[in-house]
């Protein structure tokens, strides 16, 4: 029997294992570490960093497992937030592109709901987007259009994330990505229903997003373009990264795109902030959420 020699280059070999799913590659925390953290951010209490550093494989491996020590308080996977969607928040963390987390049922608030700075360790806010999915053909979309088109509505949403670190810890993208990116809880206002169409697409990237508190005071305003340079972005971002997982988007589920600009820490009881999307078609849409002690 005649045996074939088979050469593989070096370049080849790299082309091969990129191919490959990112969750071969990781080197999971101890079960231990990963529970500890779980529960110090039920508790309240600031996190640790992890005795090793994390690349973003081992994050991933991190954040299913912390997920899953949260579910018993804060109910069932109901989507993903895409976080590092602007390239401050990029280089703040230093992390090379965008990261997913995953939505939790009771972390969704209805809009104008009450959150308790009670309610985790060093809350910020954050200016976002909500978007529900239609049906599982957006994981064919290509582009902004395609995206739109299985889409069922969007709404303004004001995350309310928990750094749980204390502020002289350095934190790394890896480290928050184990952590499910900082995800605790968020209001969204009323829905407006997707147009696939040019004019809504090129709307949701020219709208202004505009963010106030209970004076009227002007604390940011940002194009929706600011995010990844259109917000429709962020779900073709997630497609491909679900796609290397062998996972699907199903209809019903909600997607958070990511913010428009900065985190703004909560410190203070009694203010109320506002979230207007100015531009889109329809009028403007907005959200608001009052912060207690």
């Amino acid at each position: 029997m005649k045996t074939r020699n088979i050469t593989i280059t070096c370049s080849t070999l790299c082309a091969l294992l990129c191919l490959l799913p990112l969750h071969l590659f990781a080197v999971c925390p101890p079960a231990a570490e990963i529970e500890a953290r779980a529960t110090a951010f039920l508790e309240k209490r600031p996190l640790d960093l992890y005795s090793t550093e994390l690349s973003l494989a081992d994050a991933y491996c991190a954040q299913e497992k912390y997920v899953a020590a949260l579910i018993p308080r804060f109910g069932q996977p109901i989507g993903y937030k895409v976080g590092f969607t602007s390239k401050g928040l990029q280089e703040r963390f230093q992390i090379e592109g965008p990261a997913l987390g995953v939505l939790l049922e009771k972390m969704l608030l209805p809009d104008g709901a009450t959150f308790s700075l009670d309610s985790a360790y060093r809350p910020v806010i954050e200016p976002d987007l909500v978007v529900t999915i239609k049906d599982e053909g957006i994981m064919a979309a290509q582009n902004e259009l395609e995206v739109a088109a299985h889409l069922d509505e969007l709404r303004p949403f004001l995350e309310l994330p928990a750094i749980s670190f204390t502020k002289e810890t350095q934190l790394s993208g890896t480290t928050l990505v184990a952590c499910n990116i900082a995800a605790r809880a968020g209001v969204a206002g009323a829905g407006r229903k997707v147009e696939a169409t040019p004019a809504f697409v090129q709307a949701l990237a020219d709208m202004e997003t505009v963010f106030t508190d209970e004076t009227g005071a002007l604390l940011q305003k940002e194009p929706g373009s600011n995010l990844l340079g259109h917000p429709l972005q962020a779900v073709l971002w997630l497609i491909e990264e679900l796609q290397a997982r062998g996972e699907t988007l199903h209809a019903g589920q909600v997607i958070s795109l990511g913010g428009f600009g900065k985190l703004f820490p909560l410190k203070e009881a009694g203010k109320t902030y506002t979230l207007t999307y100015m531009g889109l078609p329809g009028g403007p849409l907005s959200t608001s959420v009052t912060i207690s002690e």
